[in-house]
């Protein structure tokens, strides 16, 4: 990559371009801006107003959970991008990757595997009418819906340039890492909500065929495949194959969440070698 033509302006709006091959792209974005997206992102979410106090605090708990992914964008960012302003679109579609599960939830028409497939498509139609959407330049709105429409996919799909992939891969690991912390706090101490995917498993012992094969095979498994909660543990522990970052890697390390997942999981054969195959390869992507 070569970045030049960089144009401070107060120090706030940063101008540049940046060639990718044979691709030149533009980009500008200003704090100002990334305010008016904060803004907006607590307005929409405060619209969304239901009669049911639990799917309220479904919607509340999806609007924390984008507040920790932009959180946890930013601790990526700080390691990965150059720039403030990279910074700023990473926070924008960290902020936004959920808003059409919220919408979908408060509507009440899609079971939560349709919500879980459906969600990011929504998300990325819904920002797109938003007020701040077309102050964005072209090259920055194309990065925010390909991120956004590719969260949460099994696989990545190919993008149109290196930077695309780059923020959407960020995305992913940043959502990850919160998906992660929730979740064990859900195993361990009850009193947090249950993950909306989770809603329509039965609580028993047996984990199927289809997801311990995949985490075996060094694959992240299918959320369809699921129908036991153990089958969402091993889910979670599979999700360790999808990660992009070293850096999300010494995260993944630092907070143990492979061995604390697995220690909510029965220690049967297949189980433990599953875990051995995904505990190697976060630690051999740690020091590598």
């Amino acid at each position: 990559m070569v970045v030049d033509n960089f144009v401070y302006i107060n120090s706030v709006q940063i101008v540049y371009s940046a060639t990718f091959g044979n691709n030149k792209i533009s980009y500008m974005i200003t704090l100002e801006l990334l305010k008016e997206c904060r803004l907006e992102f607590d307005k929409y979410f405060q619209s969304l107003v239901t009669d049911s106090p639990l799917i309220q605090v479904k919607v509340e708990e999806i609007r924390t959970h984008s507040v920790r992914v932009a959180s946890n964008s930013l601790l990526l960012s700080n390691v990965l991008l150059q720039t403030e302003d990279d910074k700023y679109i990473a926070e924008v579609i960290a902020l936004f990757h959920d808003y059409g599960k919220a919408v979908m939830i408060v509507q009440g028409t899609e079971s939560p595997i349709n919500i879980q497939h459906n969600h990011a498509a929504l998300s990325a139609k819904l920002i797109q009418q938003m007020e701040f959407y077309p102050k964005l330049s072209a090259d920055i709105q194309l990065i925010i819906l390909k991120s956004i429409e590719g969260h949460n996919k099994l696989k990545l799909p190919k993008l149109d340039n290196e930077q695309q992939t780059l923020f959407a891969r960020l995305l992913r690991d940043a959502d990850k890492l919160d998906i992660f912390e929730t979740s064990y706090r859900f195993f361990k101490e009850r009193n947090v909500s249950q993950p909306l995917m989770t809603l329509d498993l039965i609580n028993q012992a047996e984990v199927s065929d289809k997801i311990i094969k995949s985490v075996l095979a060094g694959k992240t498994a299918a959320v369809e495949d699921m129908k036991t909660m153990n089958d969402y543990r091993l889910l979670l522990l599979s999700m360790a194959y999808d990660l992009n970052f070293k850096y999300t890697f010494r995260i993944m390390a630092e907070k143990q969440f492979i061995q604390k997942i697995y220690e909510t999981l029965p220690k049967r054969d297949q189980i433990i070698d599953a875990y051995r195959g995904i505990k190697l390869f976060v630690e051999n992507k740690f020091v590598s």
